[in-house]
């Protein structure tokens, strides 16, 4: 029984379903699926160009041609996005569906103060007047953590630190009180001490207002505070996927191994170089056949270079798309990961 018709499980706010992503007749995105229920949170992540933010934009329906969707569905609650039309469509984004997105520089409107901006996307999807939807943005700045938000309100952006622009950022995105919040990086301008305050907010909201978050990251550090579920990308296809927990305990995929080993580690000695995953990602049109990431795999087989593996359900729960994943066990892998360490 699926999840969206399991009365033990809670109802969906985002299934993916399929999903393919192509620039002219150049694929980018493979029939990627994950799900997201309500009030959960699920990051995306892997290297640049693995395919993340072009699913991102993709389930908002904000690809501009020669970049289309060639196939799938994209379902927000009982609703196919890509039925609607645009008009329709516009008024879902803002609304019930939001992003966040990487720099809030280029979000926020240098000409005009922060609190004008929030107000004309409060308007935009509620009925609120000025007045009354000009209070609501300043009580947004206060739940986002800005203090003295009503002087705050008065300000241009530039007059604001980067912490906070990605605060006034989040309220615009929360003020249509959506059901689903997608982050793209949003925490990568930041210092570290900024970053893990944002991803302490929005746990927070994602808590108190029961919002279904996707976070789009490369860093699995931030990944591991957030998220409920990790999905691993890499060339444009999910080739793992399980609960957080599981995936930093007992990686399944030489992908996932690989970028876990390769993070750094400031215990390490200093003379110690620091791990990296060889070679390079491929691009979209240089795909081959076989496994996509066998030529930079320490486990890759003759099989690895002309048989693509499926998705399928791993041991230890999720999903990994492997064909050598059940031959390695839990300590087969954190013995790997040590070698990679010492390497």
């Amino acid at each position: 029984m699926s999840a969206a018709l399991d009365p033990a499980r809670p109802p969906l706010a985002l299934d993916v379903r399929n999903l393919s992503v192509a620039a002219g007749e150049t694929p980018l995105v493979h029939d990627v699926s994950f799900a997201v229920a309500a009030g959960a949170r699920v990051s995306l992540v892997g290297e640049s160009g693995s395919g993340k933010t072009i699913t991102a934009l993709a389930v908002m329906g904000l690809l501009r041609p020669p970049v289309r969707i060639a196939g799938g569905s994209v379902l927000l609650g009982d609703t196919d996005l890509r039925r609607l039309s645009r008009r329709q469509l516009d008024r879902v984004r803002g609304g019930r569906i939001a992003m966040v997105y990487q720099d809030p520089m280029a979000t926020l409107n240098p000409l005009h103060r922060v609190v004008e901006q929030i107000v004309e996307a409060i308007r935009l999807h509620t009925p609120l007047d000025r007045r009354a939807a000009r209070a609501r943005a300043v009580e947004l700045l206060e739940d986002v953590g800005i203090p003295d938000a009503a002087a705050k309100a008065e300000a241009y952006p530039h007059e604001l630190s980067g912490g906070m622009r990605q605060r006034v950022v989040i309220a615009m995105a929360l003020s249509g009180d959506p059901e689903l919040l997608l982050c793209d990086e949003p925490t990568t301008a930041l210092d570290v001490t900024t970053q893990r305050r944002i991803v302490e907010l929005l746990v927070r909201v994602s808590e108190e207002r029961g919002v279904a978050m996707v976070m789009i990251t490369h860093d699995l550090g931030v990944a591991a505070g957030f998220s409920d579920e990790v999905a691993v990308m890499y060339a444009g296809r999910i080739v793992e996927r399980a609960e957080a927990t599981r995936i930093y305990a007992e990686p399944c995929h030489p992908y996932t191994e690989a970028l876990l080993g390769a993070a750094c580690d400031l215990t390490l000695p200093l003379e110690r170089p620091i791990p990296t995953i060889q070679g390079q990602p491929p691009s979209p049109g240089e795909l081959a056949g076989g496994c996509s990431f066998h030529p930079r795999c320490r486990y890759a087989q003759p099989l690895c270079e002309v048989d693509r593996p499926l998705l399928l359900e791993a041991a230890g729960g999720g999903s990994v798309a492997c064909h050598f994943a059940l031959e390695r066990s839990p300590v087969a892998v954190s013995d790997a990961a040590d070698e990679v360490g010492d390497a």
